[in-house]
């Protein structure tokens, strides 16, 4: 059996070189221009979307519990900045089976405050 030119001698080392570069280059390719991730990055990336998602769902649920309990949208007002997730936290306990942490208190706490702003525009 005659082996193939190209897998012999000078030709042979070539040719590796050759797969060994391409290889290299599809790879460089990929992860620059193409839109390759690591694992790491694709599972931050889903956590972050699924976050995302789940807030744009629940803050309009809390801001409404929130604003519909007694006292609270008094003392929300009258809390400092850094204080305002404990009064929302205070008030809500969970929303829709989802316990509040302190991300979900803050973003409802965001909430709040747009739905304050928006309603002394409207007055």
């Amino acid at each position: 059996m005659k082996i193939p030119a190209i897998l012999q001698g000078e030709a042979r080392t070539r040719f590796l070189q050759g797969i060994a570069f391409g290889a290299v280059a599809t790879m460089a390719i990929g992860f620059i221009w193409g839109g390759w991730v690591t694992e790491e990055s694709a599972r931050i990336m889903r956590a972050t979307a699924e976050t995302s998602g789940r807030m744009s769902v629940l803050v309009p649920l809390c801001v409404a519990q929130f604003t519909a309990a007694d006292g609270a949208l008094a003392k929300f007002k009258t809390a400092s900045i850094y204080s305002k997730e404990n009064v929302v936290r205070e008030f809500v306990k969970n929303v829709a089976s989802t316990s509040m942490d302190y991300s979900f208190a803050k973003a409802c706490a965001t909430g709040i405050e747009t739905e304050l702003a928006n309603a002394a525009t409207k007055s």
